[in-house]
C-alpha cells in the first residue's frame, strides 16, 4: 500500500466518521426534544442556536482534520490513479466468455443486493418516519408559500 493510498483511506474514514456523529448529534438533539414534547411541554423548542452549538461542539476538531486533510490533499495533488478508469471485473469477464459482439450485463453479487435492498429499506423507513412526524405538511407549506413568492402571488 502507498503513500497516497494510505492518505485517501484515512481522508474516507474521516469524513465517514464525521458524517456519522453529525448525524448522531442530529438524532439526538431531536430525541432530546421529542421526550420533552412527550412529556406535555409543548411549546419547548428543540431546535435553538445553543442546543445545536452544544451537540456540534465535539465533531468540530475532527471536522476541521477532515478538511485540512482534503485541502492538503488538493494542494498536493493526492488523487486515485484509477478513479477515471472504467472497473475491470475479471470474474464477470470470465462468466460471460468472449463475447465481442453482445454488450457486456453485469449483474449484481448477492452482497450488493442486500446493501442495495437495505439502504432502500432504511430510505423508506426514514420517509415514513418524517411523514408521521409531521414534516410533509411542512415541505408543503414552504414549498407553496416559496413558490407563490417566486411567482408573485404573495
Amino acid at each position: 500500500m502507498t503513500r497516497k493510498q494510505s492518505f485517501l483511506i484515512v481522508q474516507s474514514v474521516l469524513c465517514a466518521l464525521v458524517a456519522g456523529l453529525l448525524a448522531a448529534a442530529a438524532l439526538s438533539l431531536y430525541f432530546e426534544g421529542a421526550a420533552k414534547q412527550a412529556e406535555g411541554d409543548l411549546f419547548y423548542s428543540m431546535y435553538t442556536r445553543e442546543k445545536a452549538a452544544d451537540k456540534l461542539l465535539p465533531v468540530i476538531p475532527l471536522f476541521l482534520v477532515s478538511l485540512g486533510m482534503t485541502v492538503g490533499g488538493l494542494i498536493l495533488g493526492v488523487r486515485d490513479e484509477n478513479q477515471d478508469k472504467p472497473m475491470r471485473d475479471e470474474k464477470l469477464l470470465r462468466s460471460l466468455g468472449n463475447i465481442r459482439d453482445r454488450a457486456v450485463r453485469q449483474t449484481a453479487e448477492p452482497k450488493e443486493l442486500y446493501l442495495r435492498v437495505a439502504v432502500m429499506s432504511l430510505a423508506a423507513v426514514l420517509i415514513a418516519a418524517g411523514i408521521i412526524n409531521g414534516g410533509l405538511e411542512d415541505v408543503f407549506a414552504k414549498g407553496a408559500a416559496i413558490c407563490t413568492e417566486c411567482v408573485g402571488l404573495g
